[in-house]
């Protein structure tokens, strides 16, 4: 599901995501919705360490953004893909944006879907 909301140019927020996806969490209770972020991390930390861009760039909150801390994890997972210097890029809603922009150019490539892309069943 991520990868065809990046290859459509598109985000999703938190909320959506667990309920399209049915992944079952609880969202009333705080533990679990910080189990889904650490999962959705979990994918990008992958997919960073495979030389391919954070998925979970493309969750947001309603507002579009993400928390502090979500923009300095993902910051700190592509400092080394990206080579990213912590003196001129800032873990902020620019370096978020540019990173959703680097995710749906990569997952706009057909190749890349076939090559990397859900495993077909």
């Amino acid at each position: 599901m991520l990868i065809e909301l990046a290859a459509g140019n598109k985000t999703i927020t938190y909320g959506k995501l667990n309920t399209s996806s049915d992944s079952g969490y609880d969202f009333q209770d705080p533990e679990e919705r910080e189990l889904f972020a650490d999962d959705i991390r979990d994918i990008s930390q992958n997919e960073v360490n495979h030389g391919r861009p954070p998925l979970g760039s493309v969750v947001v909150y309603k507002s579009g953004s993400v928390t502090k801390e979500i923009l300095e994890s993902l910051f700190e997972m592509c400092q080394e893909l990206y080579d990213l210097n912590p003196e001129t890029t800032k873990p902020t809603n620019k370096f978020l944006k540019e990173m959703q922009l680097k995710c749906h150019e990569f997952w706009k490539d057909t190749e890349n879907v076939r090559q990397f892309g859900e495993r077909r069943r």
